[in-house]
C-alpha cells in the first residue's frame, strides 16, 4: 500500500514527537530524582548541623568531647525531631564511637568507609556522604575550642526508602506523559491535514491542467491555481504556442485548394 504525502509526513512528525516527548519524559525523571535525593540530603544535613552545633557548644567551652555526659540525650532529641533519621552517631577524632542510637549503628568504631570520608572531608565544613546499599551517611567534623577536630557526628537514612517514593510517582508521570503524546500526535495530524490540505488540491488542479496540456486542450488556470503557481500560465501559452507549431509543420494547408483538385494526376506545379 503507497502511502500519500500527507501521511508520510505525519508519520515522520509523529515519529519525532514521540522520541522528543520519551527523551524529555526520561531526562525529567533522572534530574527530579536527582534534586529529590539533594533536597532530602539537605534536610538531613540541617539537623545533622544542629547536632554538631549542640556538641561543639559544650566543646568550645574546654570540656572534651570524650567527658561530655549528656551524648545519648542528645542524640535521642535529635532523633525524635525527624522519624525518617534512622541513626544518629557521635565519634571521636580516630572514629571511636561516644554514642550511637538508631538501627543498625556502629559498635566500638566506625566503618573504614566513615573513616575514609572523614577524614577527607572532617577538617573542613563540608558534609561527607558515604553510601553503603540503601542506606546513606552524613558526616560532619566537631571543633574544639582550638578550631581543631575533636570528633564527628554521623546521620544515617533510608536512601531506598526515597528512591522508593520517587519510584512511586511513576505511575503519574507515565499518565501525564500518555496524555502529553497522544494530544500532541492529534495536533500534530490536525495541523499538517490542514497545512497541506490546500497545497494538495492545488497539486491535483496542476495535474489536471498538465493533462488538458498533453492533450492539447487550453488548461483552466483558476486565480487560486495562477497564485500558486505564478509560471504556470506563460508555461502553457509556450506550450500551446510550441504544439499549434509543430501541428503545421506536420500538416501544411495548401495555397489554392481550388488549384489543387482540379489539376490533372501526376502533373506537378
Amino acid at each position: 500500500m503507497r502511502l500519500t504525502l500527507t501521511t508520510k509526513i505525519i508519520l515522520l512528525l509523529q515519529v519525532a514527537l514521540c522520541f522528543a516527548l520519551l527523551s524529555t519524559a526520561a531526562l525529567s525523571y533522572l534530574k527530579m530524582e536527582r534534586m529529590v535525593e539533594d533536597t532530602v540530603e539537605s534536610r538531613f544535613t540541617v539537623a545533622l548541623r544542629g547536632l554538631a552545633g549542640e556538641v561543639e557548644g559544650a566543646v568550645s567551652l574546654g570540656v572534651s568531647i570524650t567527658a561530655l555526659r549528656n551524648l545519648d540525650a542528645l542524640i535521642q532529641r535529635a532523633m525524635a525531631r525527624d522519624d525518617r533519621i534512622t541513626g544518629l552517631v557521635l565519634f571521636t577524632d580516630t572514629g571511636e564511637v561516644l554514642a550511637a542510637a538508631g538501627r543498625g549503628g556502629p559498635v566500638g568504631t566506625i566503618p573504614a568507609g566513615w573513616k575514609a570520608a572523614f577524614a577527607r572531608d572532617g577538617k573542613s565544613d563540608r558534609v561527607a556522604a558515604v553510601a553503603d546499599g540503601d542506606s546513606q551517611a552524613l558526616l560532619l567534623g566537631i571543633r574544639n575550642a582550638f578550631g581543631g577536630v575533636a570528633g564527628g557526628v554521623a546521620l544515617t537514612y533510608s536512601l531506598g526508602e526515597v528512591q522508593a517514593g520517587i519510584r512511586g510517582t511513576i505511575p503519574d508521570l507515565l499518565l501525564s506523559g500518555g496524555i502529553n503524546l497522544v494530544t500532541g500526535l492529534l495536533v500534530t495530524m490536525v495541523a499538517v491535514w490542514l497545512l497541506l490540505r490546500p497545497i494538495q488540491r492545488r497539486l491535483r488542479e496542476m495535474t489536471v491542467s498538465i493533462n488538458q496540456l498533453g492533450m492539447g486542450e487550453p488548461p483552466n488556470l483558476t486565480p487560486e491555481l495562477a497564485a500558486f503557481a505564478p509560471g504556470l500560465k506563460d508555461f502553457t501559452d509556450r506550450i500551446l504556442e510550441q504544439q499549434r507549431h509543430g501541428a503545421e509543420d506536420d500538416d501544411p494547408h495548401p495555397a489554392n485548394p481550388a488549384a489543387e483538385a482540379v489539376r490533372p494526376a501526376g502533373v506537378t506545379p
